[in-house]
């Protein structure tokens, strides 16, 4: 279905596309320890950011990426986040020289209290 999408864009093949994300976009759910992004293509890692932003804009950290994960995939740990919405900003450059960004948003929840379970 994606390559349907793009069969008639020939310039958008040559850019890395965000095709899996977790937490997913927009998805709602208690802290995430991780967060990982997997791509169509290799991504150049060394040249390539995610910055956390949380509520009210407030930049939590410039992630660092975790080693050793395959080329077409990022990961990184993530602190113990506050429940609110948050912004996965990320930028990356596939192998071919493109360069790509977008947004993956999610919403942190409070945990159940344990006797509510």
């Amino acid at each position: 279905m994606i390559g349907a999408c793009l069969s008639g864009l020939p310039d958008a093949l040559a850019h890395a596309i965000i095709l899996e994300s977790a937490p997913r976009h927009e998805e709602s759910l208690p802290s995430p320890k991780r967060l990982v992004q997997r791509f169509n293509s290799r991504i150049e890692k060394p040249l390539c950011s995610v910055q956390l932003v949380g509520p009210r804009q407030k930049t939590i950290a410039r992630l660092r990426q975790e080693p050793d994960t395959p080329p077409d995939k990022l990961a990184y740990p993530l602190p113990p986040l506050d429940p609110g919405a948050y912004q996965a900003r990320w930028k990356v450059m596939a192998a071919d020289g493109h360069v790509t960004e977008g947004i993956v948003l999610f919403t942190v929840i409070a945990p159940e209290p344990a006797g509510k379970r």
